[in-house]
């Protein structure tokens, strides 16, 4: 038997057993595969079933056109964001990025606004069509 926690493989003395020898993993419990929740939680027995990471220099992973629809949803984020906590952080990001005529760093300053903006529901929209952009 192998444990699907830490890769341990053993012969069973009971006909199934209860957890890993090794790790204490309960094996009797099954682990819900979730997807990327925006604003959910992934509780102690789920898995994440996909992460992808965003690139954040030109030319690594992906090629990026910066394009003035970054622009419209950087804006669009602004524009909707309300009275959150991190509002006047993204807002300034939001800022220099649009203003920002750098590639590279314009890329990592939407790299900010994004990871900034993760789990924040108002903006899911806006960030889901940057990261459609950004070639994901």
């Amino acid at each position: 038997m192998k444990c699907e926690y830490c890769e341990y493989e053993w012969t069973p003395k009971k006909a199934s057993p209860v957890s890993c020898p090794r790790c204490k993993q309960r094996l009797d419990r099954p682990r819900r595969v979730v997807g990327l929740q925006i604003g959910g939680k992934v509780g102690p027995n789920d898995s994440v079933g996909m992460h992808i990471s965003i690139p954040i220099k030109p030319g690594v992973g992906v090629t990026v056109d910066l394009n003035n629809q970054f622009d419209v949803a950087l804006r669009s984020i602004a524009k909707n964001i309300g009275d959150h906590p991190k509002s006047n952080t993204i807002r300034k990001t939001v800022n220099e990025a649009i203003n920002d005529r750098n590639g590279e760093s314009k890329l990592q300053k939407i790299h900010t606004v994004v990871m900034t903006c993760a789990g924040i529901t108002k903006v899911a929209k806006q960030v889901a069509q940057i990261t459609k952009l950004l070639g994901f």
